[in-house]
């Protein structure tokens, strides 16, 4: 089902890690190479999802639908760490860090950029909903990053909303197997 992998990919936000799309701003001074991110964080409010969706599920499958939204929303409170290879180029060109591909319907804005503060706005839309927020990293020198996301998605009768914290530490300069975001 799409939807829910698009809604998951939403609560799945504290993977998402986005960097300078724009050659004239400042990049963050950060060392490329192999990265862990961890975050941690808060989701509230119930899921945007269409009423005609749930109501198609029968009883059993909606009740273990929402099971599943609650456990998962549980979840995205614990911590959560992931390598990601962040190269020069990547850098340079700006980087978006995640396991999803660019959702369609979505703009991010690079509303202020220096090497060691940077803040975005992401808008998403689409007839079923959509989603804003806000992006802050500052790096404490060129092996660490801290941000935090604040993400707001909606039906118009259904909304949620997503905090995170993000404390990123370089492990080192080679990335082995890992696949090069961005490259």
């Amino acid at each position: 089902m799409s939807y829910s992998r698009l809604l998951f990919a939403g609560l799945c936000v504290s993977n998402i890690l986005i960097f300078s799309g724009y050659a004239a701003a400042a990049t963050l001074n950060l060392k490329p190479g192999l990265w862990e991110m961890t975050t941690t964080g808060e989701t509230k409010g119930a899921p945007p999802i269409p009423a005609d969706v749930l109501a198609q599920m029968p009883p059993e499958r909606r009740a273990k639908f929402e099971a599943a939204m609650a456990a998962n929303a549980n979840r995205t409170s614990a911590p959560h760490a992931n390598k990601q290879c962040i190269t020069e180029n990547s850098l340079q060109r700006g980087l978006k860090v995640d396991d999803n591909k660019n959702e369609s319907g979505c703009q991010q804005t690079v509303v202020s950029s220096t090497a060691s503060v940077m803040d975005m706005r992401m808008n998403c839309t689409s007839p079923q909903r959509s989603s804003s927020g806000t992006f802050h990293f500052e790096t404490a020198g060129p092996e660490a990053v801290n941000g935090t996301i604040n993400m707001t998605i909606s039906d118009g009768a259904h909304s949620m909303t997503i905090k995170r914290v993000i404390q990123g530490k370089w492990l080192g300069a080679d990335c082995g197997n890992l696949k090069r975001a961005g490259d």
